[in-house]
């Protein structure tokens, strides 16, 4: 096997989206290598899961998917891709949070190159204007 060919570390957790709480879930990152995303449920409308580029990336603000949970389903992507998720607008919605991590892996140039307090660079210069949806009030110092 190669690097990061098993995880070794997770986290997991349960979040919970109801109308009138959890409001923007700000466009960030993860703590993790690779986050599985399951939706365990109940009834609910909105709160799709947008992404865009990788951390670091010139295109790091640029959309790229926006991804409707669908009850017994699972995304699964990548710790350093921004996301953010959108209001909920009816219901309430549970999703259950696997965050995964390999040693190995994190050792590694690949993922050095993703992960920006190891760097000194910092973000790459963007090729033109982020999208809106892309942008962190949390994140992003010019918001």
């Amino acid at each position: 096997p190669g690097v990061g060919s098993h995880f070794d570390r997770h986290h997991t957790f349960v979040v919970r989206y109801k109308v009138g709480e959890d409001l923007g879930l700000d466009m960030h990152t993860d703590d993790s290598d690779v986050t599985f995303n399951v939706c365990l449920g109940k009834d609910f409308k909105g709160a799709g899961l947008q992404f865009c580029g990788d951390q670091g990336a010139t295109d790091h603000r640029k959309a790229s998917l926006q991804y409707q949970h669908r009850v017994g389903h699972c995304v699964v992507h990548r710790g350093h891709r921004r996301h953010g998720a959108d209001d909920i607008t009816e219901g309430e919605r549970l999703n259950l949070i696997v965050w995964t991590r390999n040693i190995e892996y994190r050792r590694s140039r690949l993922w050095s190159k993703f992960n920006i307090q190891s760097r000194s660079s910092r973000y790459k210069r963007e090729s033109e204007p982020p999208d809106p949806v892309c942008l962190s009030f949390t994140h992003n110092r010019d918001y």
